[in-house]
């Protein structure tokens, strides 16, 4: 059964490494930078998903909502981001880019409050403005990483109901870990037990946010 191969925690653990866009991550890695595991390829997510948003994520012709380049879905976007990791591990090919972007406005026209949806999560993620104005980019990336890193309880897991899915999130779990071996926090990742991103089934790499029928509501895209 995929329960004996996974682990549960009470306890969300979360790692804070260098501010966004440090100067090691606006450059080539360096071996002093933080950890980054090697590239896999993952099968794609499962569908049609157990979870159906509750609202509709038609967006409407005359809906004017549009994210932050940074944030913007793209199956080619500027930022490089598992979305399994911290967010300073983030990188770019735009040279442009400065830490002064994740600074402004997420999404436009700009909002205090957000919510992210996944089909693939029965979660939403609500973001709130840090600055009391709007939220930004570096407070959209933070809530989705905070969020993904909460625990999941063994209820949750078994609410996949397919033993295929079960699988699958179980196996997300252990690569999640695995990539850490002999390195620093191993023990500890491997202890933090399945966590939300685990549902993403391992397709973790950050495709962007797109705007739906609801100027505060936003859908993610991973693969």
């Amino acid at each position: 059964m995929p329960a004996r191969h996974v682990r549960f925690s009470s306890e969300n653990s979360y790692h804070s490494p260098p501010p966004f866009l440090s100067s090691s991550v606006e450059t080539a890695s360096s071996s002093s930078g933080p950890f980054t595991p090697p590239s896999h390829h993952y099968a794609n997510l499962p569908g049609p998903t157990p979870y159906a948003p509750r609202r509709s994520h038609t967006t409407s012709s005359s809906h004017r909502a549009r994210a932050h380049n940074l944030m913007a879905y793209s199956e080619a976007p500027l930022l490089s981001y598992d979305v399994s990791l911290h967010p300073s591990s983030i990188s770019t090919h735009f040279h442009g880019l400065s830490s002064t972007g994740m600074l402004e406005p997420a999404v436009y026209p700009p909002q205090l409050t957000i919510t992210i949806t996944s089909p693939h999560l029965p979660w939403t993620i609500p973001v709130a403005a840090s600055n009391s104005r709007y939220v930004t980019v570096s407070d959209a990336l933070t809530a989705l990483y905070r969020a993904l890193r909460t625990n999941i309880t063994p209820s949750e897991f078994h609410a996949l109901g397919e033993k295929k899915l079960m699988r699958r999130a179980g196996t997300a779990y252990t690569q999640r870990y695995m990539r850490l071996k002999g390195h620093r926090g191993y023990e500890e990742e491997k202890k933090g037990g399945v966590k939300r991103v685990d549902f993403l089934m391992g397709c973790t790499k950050f495709r962007g946010l797109s705007p739906t029928d609801h100027a505060d509501v936003w859908r993610l895209h991973v693969s």
